[in-house]
């Protein structure tokens, strides 16, 4: 199964690192001011049951929480996962395409608190509830 085929209207993602090299390719797209990222799912996804790993899951909520937390405080702000609470809700197989968004709830000068979700197609897959520190 191949991970390059991204949803149309997204782009590689600029960001990159090596748990992304690891995951990816992940992609991005900009909706109504927030990050949404996507995720084809390829094997390599899978853990030993042949449904996305929930960790794939759990990392793919934190890039988008985080990344929306980062362009809502603005450039000189770089947030850190505190906590990150997720909830699965539907397995997600080989082939699917995910998608992660963000609505960020308050963004303080020490602390953020962001909602976010994880679906595949119309099937919610995961919701998550994270706080991070902002540092500067």
């Amino acid at each position: 199964m191949s991970a390059e085929r991204p949803r149309e209207g997204f782009d590689l993602s600029p960001r990159t690192g090596p748990y992304l090299d690891l995951i990816g390719p992940v992609f991005t797209r900009t909706v109504g001011g927030s990050t949404v990222v996507g995720l084809r799912v390829d094997d390599k996804h899978l853990n030993a049951r042949g449904r996305v790993h929930g960790a794939v899951l759990c990392g793919l909520a934190d890039i988008a929480l985080g990344r929306n937390v980062a362009a809502a405080a603005g450039s000189a702000e770089l947030p850190v996962t505190v906590s990150l609470q997720v909830q699965f809700v539907t397995a997600a197989e080989a082939g699917d395409w995910l998608e992660s968004s963000a609505v960020v709830r308050r963004v303080g000068r020490r602390v953020a608190f962001v909602d976010g979700a994880v679906h595949a197609g119309d099937r919610l897959v995961a919701t998550a509830t994270a706080v991070f520190a902002m540092t500067g």
